[in-house]
């Protein structure tokens, strides 16, 4: 976290608020675009030839692009229903811009995007080099970044799948990850891509991991501690609020978690 915090000093102006809100947009508009006029997505697409024949904004182009199947002769195909879902799209774009930008920050939510769209520029370019085809569209990768990590830090919040069915956002994620990694598994390049592009994930979920594994085992521990001491003292609390005091007992309406610091916080105190 110290280099996070040195880079946040140095560069707090690219602190750029709600910028996912801002692409959800943007990606929303080109959807209603190519619906319009299916052969304008053309001119965004990724396409190293044309980059070094003077073309060079599709070497970011192609992150406003959504995901699709471009056709040289015909475009990009979308149904007037796509509109449809496109902004209901948006709509979960804007509650996980919210919602990481209160978890993490402005600054922090910024750069992870950043990272993420840097990452898909080298990936292709490193690709195109190598004389493997590149990804032409980059704003589904983008969403699919704030989804991980949405589902990463609220992993118990309810989608409901085809507008009727509750589903843990956890469990999206999940089968999206193996759809991922599957896709991966079949293409090497593909592969070096996705590396490339969910890197600043990887680096802030792997450590998490491992931390979060280590509360439950200390946890686990407490509780049985706790067990063999309350045969003792049964008025003893297992919770502790380490700001207000509060216990199981004394408020049983809130939830409590382990701080960095090894000491417990309730609901109520979190974030104050």
């Amino acid at each position: 976290m110290g280099l996070i915090n040195s880079l946040e000093h140095r560069f707090r102006w690219l602190a750029f608020p709600s910028l996912l809100r801002g692409l959800a947009i943007i990606h929303f508009s080109v959807i209603l675009l190519l619906i319009l006029r299916p052969m304008s997505g053309g001119v965004l697409t990724f396409n190293w030839e044309k980059i070094l024949n003077g073309e060079v904004w599709r070497v970011f182009s192609f992150l406003f692009l959504p995901i699709g199947i471009p056709n040289e002769e015909i475009g990009y195909v979308y149904s007037p229903f796509t509109a449809v879902f496109a902004f209901f799209a948006m709509r979960i774009a804007f509650l996980c811009s919210d919602a990481l930008e209160h978890a993490w920050g402005i600054w922090r939510t910024s750069a992870y995007f950043y990272a993420i769209m840097v990452g898909q520029i080298v990936a292709n370019i490193t690709l195109s080099l190598a004389g493997y085809h590149p990804e032409s569209e980059g704003g589904f990768y983008i969403y699919m970044a704030a989804f991980f990590a949405f589902a990463t830090l609220f992993p118990k919040h309810v989608f409901l799948l085809m507008f009727v069915i509750p589903v843990q956002i956890w469990i999206l994620a999940a089968l999206s990850g193996v759809l991922l990694i599957g896709q991966a598994i079949g293409s090497p390049s593909f592969a070096f891509f996705a590396v490339l592009t969910f890197f600043p994930y990887l680096w802030w979920v792997i450590p998490l991991a491992f931390k979060n594994r280590k509360r439950h085992t200390q946890i686990a521990k407490r509780r049985i501690e706790f067990q063999a001491k309350s045969k003792s003292s049964p008025t003893k609390t297992f919770h502790l609020c380490k700001q207000c005091g509060a216990t199981e007992v004394s408020h049983p309406d809130r939830d409590f978690r382990v701080a960095d610091d090894g000491q417990e916080i309730c609901s109520d105190c979190i974030g104050t």
